[in-house]
């Protein structure tokens, strides 16, 4: 090929160079690769689909989740709002409570936060949070629920003799606690087929709300006392019953508040009555003097 070359004009020589030169340019640059144009950075994202409210019975566990992704290295870390302790970073935990335990699982991208046994104290905002500037972060709420049982209304009821009684038993209970509820009389068990008669107790449960309706017909005195009832696995309830005559004003009878009130009054009766019998004395007395003087 160069001794073709050698063989031509200069001018053509120079020509076929320049052609050659280009041939080989074009070859070496389509071996390289293309550049790809610069992406505009974007934050990490949440996963707003994760529910950030969570309730549970004292005593269960409780797990916060929090997915993020597209991190890039950033770290996240798990913060209790109530007193801005950082409990986690990423997967390393800083509390001496051993009730918390931290996960990081790659596949998911989900940095979870466990409290093996929930306390009532538990409760409160947690904080999953990422060190971008500014820093992002998404507020959890916990919230850890003593189980008990609770009668509504007054602690003291008055019933008049003859009506029936009906008390209601509501509570929230562990998610295998029985739908079962003991209710007593003093210490005398209430049932259907006591030998009180007239007792009827309607039970429901739906999820983990209680609730139990006890039916007392045609009170009499000896139905007065301390009623009490007792689901399964929380904490009973009590209330306690007085039964009154027909002709006691049911004004008089709604709560202990009305009946100190009631105390207090008749306090106020006593004294101004004593102090009526000493002035009358007091008075007797003088009299009794003056007489003695005039004789």
């Amino acid at each position: 090929m160069m001794e073709l070359v050698t063989l031509l004009p200069r001018r053509f020589q120079l020509a076929i160079l320049l052609v050659l030169l280009a041939v080989h340019v074009c070859t070496a640059n389509t071996g390289k690769p293309k550049k790809e144009p610069l992406k505009l950075w974007t934050p990490p994202e949440f996963d707003e689909s994760i529910p950030r409210i969570l309730t549970v019975m004292e005593g269960e566990p409780a797990t916060l989740q929090c997915v993020v992704t597209k991190l890039r290295g950033r770290s996240v870390s798990w913060i209790r709002q109530r007193d801005l302790h950082v409990i986690s970073a990423n997967d390393l935990t800083f509390t001496t409570d051993g009730r918390f335990k931290v996960a990081f699982d790659n596949e998911t991208s989900a940095f979870t936060l466990r409290v093996i046994k929930a306390l009532r104290n538990d409760s409160g905002v947690y904080e999953c949070q990422i060190n971008t500037r500014p820093k992002l972060s998404r507020a959890f709420n916990l919230s850890v629920v003593v189980p008990a049982a609770r009668i509504p209304g007054p602690k003291e009821l008055f019933i008049k003799s003859g009506s029936t009684l009906v008390l209601t038993c509501v509570a929230h209970l562990h998610p295998n606690a029985l739908s079962t509820v003991e209710w007593t009389h003093n210490t005398t068990p209430m049932t259907i087929t006591g030998a009180r008669g007239g007792v009827s107790i309607h039970t429901e449960k739906a999820g983990r709300l209680f609730s139990s309706k006890l039916s007392v017909v045609r009170v009499a005195p000896q139905d007065a006392g301390n009623y009490t009832c007792k689901p399964d696995g929380v904490p009973s309830a009590s209330a306690t019953v007085f039964i009154v005559d027909e002709d006691i004003p049911a004004a008089m009878h709604h709560d202990s508040a009305a009946r100190r009130g009631h105390y207090t009054t008749g306090l106020l009766h006593v004294a101004l009555h004593t102090h009526l019998v000493l002035h009358s004395s007091s008075s007797t007395f003088h009299s009794t003097c003056v007489a003695a003087s005039l004789l």
